[in-house]
């Protein structure tokens, strides 16, 4: 029993993905049709339908991935890099065509936060839906679509069934499906569009698609995957059988084990992906188009801000650094090395120093067009720099420079800003290990799928600072430095 007084702050996680859901998902694969598990098992090819059209014409740069993905019978894999519009416009148009043929779909993602972001472009469509879930994991602007909402003030059994059976669209977590098995009692659907695929290990989602005729996962396996407690070689596969079907480690997501399957079977009829992104500036996508997405090429829309030849900071430059700020577009700021016995190696009093004095630079040039939920963001390691910078924010007196987020990269991914300040942190090579953690080998190129998050987010302008001396002994960072401009305080 606890202490009188003693006080709790419990927080419901961004996912509801357990144990007993990836155990009843695997069970329900193994006794699935032997159709169903030779497909996932590459043991059976998917197949097409050539005869199947559009039933219109969307937009130029989605309509041929559209066809491609309807004319698929089995499965269909779009791979959608940062800024190219996964949800926005090619989710949004496979349901408007599913809903022009008259299908039933499940819409998913890993996470309520990613749920969130469906519902909003199918509220943003007026396309109605029903979303699977509780008030307490649901965005306070969806909560009148949730089923437990209508069944509150519904409460007859026919009408929850009808309301249920007469609605095309059924959204929620991968996790919260997997267990409302009801549904697919009351309605069959004719697919599944998984969002953020490659984040979804295979035991929390083959049960799922083992009931379903045809299945698209959306993803991007060069951003950040799902995260897994064990090390690499602990989740490492040795049998040949499952090195066969691509199956290498259990901490790859189902999406990049059949996006693998396909390249090895030369196939491409099944794969689609999207090259042409709204967010970066060329300039600021330069990097990892050339480090990661060498085999995408991304172009740009080009939007308005894809455009600029320069960056619209007015006021005067007081000294060099506002000169470098207002010049490039990616800079590097290298730190000074400032050990401390009393101080852990997850936190960095230079960079906090710094990075304060770049917010500070950065409101000064935004002035009153200055907003702390688009303007600029802050990427850090660890949780520990976090505190520290939010000091050094407190000493420069500016109450809107207090709002702006400060994050790990992993809570960044799928988030953007005009400027994003990328502090390393690090001052020990051992602490390259935790950095360079989620790489992987492709065509000779090595993915940093962290540092790929981290350039990515920014739309306008990269900003990193970094202790040169350490960064420069891993060769991507160090090609990342030499890319950018060298800035000083």
């Amino acid at each position: 029993i606890p202490n009188e007084g003693t006080m709790w702050a419990i927080e419901h996680s961004g996912s509801d993905i357990g144990g007993t859901s990836a155990i009843r998902s695997l069970h329900q694969f193994i006794t699935s049709a032997p159709k169903c598990r030779q497909l996932l098992l590459a043991q059976r090819a998917p197949e097409r339908d050539l005869t199947l059209q559009l039933t219109q014409s969307y937009h130029p740069t989605y309509d041929p991935l559209l066809l491609k993905a309807f004319q698929a019978k089995d499965y269909f894999l779009l791979v959608g890099p940062p800024g190219t519009g996964k949800t926005s416009m090619a989710l949004q148009y496979m349901v408007r065509e599913a809903l022009a043929k008259g299908e039933s779909i499940l819409l998913m993602s890993y996470t309520n936060r990613a749920v969130d972001e469906i519902c909003g472009m199918l509220s943003d469509n007026a396309i109605d839906y029903i979303r699977i879930g509780n008030e307490y994991s649901c965005d306070e602007r969806y909560r009148s679509h949730l089923l437990s909402e209508y069944i509150e003030n519904n409460p007859k059994l026919t009408t929850i069934r009808e309301r249920i059976m007469g609605t095309h669209v059924i959204v929620g977590t991968t996790s919260t499906l997997q267990s409302k098995s009801y549904l697919f009692e009351l309605k069959s659907f004719s697919m599944a569009i998984i969002d953020e695929a490659s984040q979804i290990l295979e035991p929390n989602l083959v049960g799922l698609l083992s009931k379903l005729p045809k299945f698209i996962l959306i993803g991007d396996h060069k951003q950040l995957p799902a995260v897994v407690q064990q090390e690499v070689n602990d989740s490492a596969v040795h049998d040949k059988r499952l090195h066969d079907i691509k199956l290498t480690n259990c901490r790859n997501s189902l999406f990049e084990r059949l996006i693998r399957v396909e390249e090895v079977a030369k196939r491409t009829d099944f794969v689609g992906v999207l090259r042409v992104q709204g967010r970066m500036h060329p300039a600021v996508a330069a990097f990892p188009n050339r480090m990661f997405y060498f085999k995408e090429c991304l172009k740009p829309v080009p939007l308005s801000h894809q455009k600029e030849t320069r960056l619209h900071y007015e006021l005067p430059s007081q000294d060099t650094l506002d000169d470098a700020l207002k010049n490039n577009r990616m800079l590097f700021i290298p730190s000074k090395t400032c050990h401390h016995s009393q101080l852990s190696d997850k936190v960095n009093p230079d960079e906090a120093h710094i990075v304060a004095i770049l917010l500070g630079r950065i409101y000064r040039f935004y002035g009153n067009s200055f907003d702390a939920d688009k303007t600029i963001g802050v990427i850090v390691p660890y949780r520990n720099q976090i505190a520290m910078i939010r000091k050094e924010i407190e000493k420069l007196g500016i109450k809107a420079l207090e709002k702006i987020s400060i994050d790990t990269v992993e809570r960044y991914q799928g988030s953007q800003r005009d400027v994003i300040i990328y502090s390393f942190t690090v001052q020990h090579r051992y602490q390259l290990d935790f950095l360079t953690a989620n790489c992987f080998e492709e065509n000779g190129h090595i993915i940093d799928r962290k540092l790929n998050v981290a350039i990515t987010r920014a739309r306008k302008q990269m900003i990193i600072t970094g202790n040169e001396m350490v960064l420069n002994q891993d060769p991507i960072f160090k090609e990342l430095i030499a890319s950018c401009e060298l800035g000083h305080l």
